[in-house]
């Protein structure tokens, strides 16, 4: 019944931000600037992305060894990529994530351990880009007052960090870790541990800095490649403070697939650095187009699994 309820919101905000879509952008502009792309340009986005993935795969495979667990790059990267294929054309299956831990753990044997690697990577994935967020917002203050959305963001990363320094003063305390040896499921019990287990370890700094360059690299140069491929002059920095809001917005679970998040998102944050309607759609569907395309890398490695 959840289930339910909730694709059914997904749904509805996915209809409802596609209409918004329509009415508010001039299509015949976005013609006009996928005609007049810069494909040098656009050859270097692509490099950006699957350099990006390439880091991705570093990170986790980082992550994995703290756990005991291996697996060569390449076999990273391609799992990556058919995480994305999934995400991209199966979304109603196991979903990107739930593929690399259930991959992992095939390979691991090790079902709580590799499903935790997921988990942190994720977590600190989000914590460094939130991080930077912060720290850039005030290329961004300026525009505050003016525009809720941004007020809203902001907030609820400020809220996000509050929340993280009382879970890290919990994790720190004694009787904690007595509660979760206490709890009764084993399996419940069995995944506290694993996820205690990267306070222990001197993980977040090498993990994070991974994380940052895949940021900087995956997403701000990449992207910043393929706005001024469409003619766009906007500079590096307020590019970069509005880049990090548009990624973790674009992240919120709230339409299928982020179909029509992502848009408004673009919409709504490049707006404020100056840039057209026209740019920033055109840059988030065609930024999706290829990310598409480029998961098909990936079939042969999702096929082959399928097979196993």
């Amino acid at each position: 019944m959840k289930k339910a309820l909730l694709l059914a919101l997904k749904i509805v905000v996915t209809v409802g931000l596609i209409f918004w879509l329509v009415e508010r952008v001039d299509w015949q502009g976005v013609l006009v600037e996928l005609k007049e792309i810069s494909y040098p340009l656009l050859f270097f986005y692509v490099i950006f992305q699957l350099l990006g993935n390439v880091i991705s795969a570093k990170k986790w495979q980082t992550i994995a060894r703290f756990k005991g667990l291996s697996f060569s790059l390449k076999e990273g990267f391609f799992t990556y990529l058919t995480g994305s294929f999934i995400n991209n054309f199966l979304p109603s299956t196991i979903g990107g994530d739930t593929y690399r831990a259930l991959w992992l753990a095939k390979k691991s044997e090790a079902k709580a351990a590799s499903i935790s690697t997921v988990i942190f990577d994720r977590f600190i994935g989000l914590w460094t880009i939130a991080l930077l967020a912060l720290l850039f917002s005030p290329i961004l203050f300026p525009y505050v007052k003016d525009h809720p959305a941004l007020l809203i963001t902001y907030s609820v990363l400020v809220i996000f960090f509050f929340i993280d320094l009382v879970i890290t003063y919990v994790y720190c305390k004694q009787w904690f870790h007595r509660f979760v040896e206490a709890l009764p499921f084993f399996k419940l019990r069995r995944f506290f541990q694993e996820i205690i287990f990267y306070t222990k370890k001197h993980i977040w700094f090498t993990t994070s800095m991974w994380s940052a360059l895949f940021i900087f690299v995956g997403l701000v140069l990449s992207n910043f490649t393929l706005f001024h491929a469409l003619g766009s002059t906007v500079h590096i920095l307020p590019f970069a403070s509005v880049m990090f809001l548009v990624a973790i917005v674009s992240s919120v679970p709230l339409s299928i697939n982020n179909i029509g998040i992502k848009e408004w998102a673009y919409i709504t944050f490049f707006g404020l650095i100056g840039v057209s309607i026209e740019t920033a759609v055109t840059v988030a569907l065609l930024s999706r187009f290829i990310q598409m395309l480029l998961s098909f890398i990936a079939l042969p490695h999702y096929l082959a699994s399928r097979e196993k």
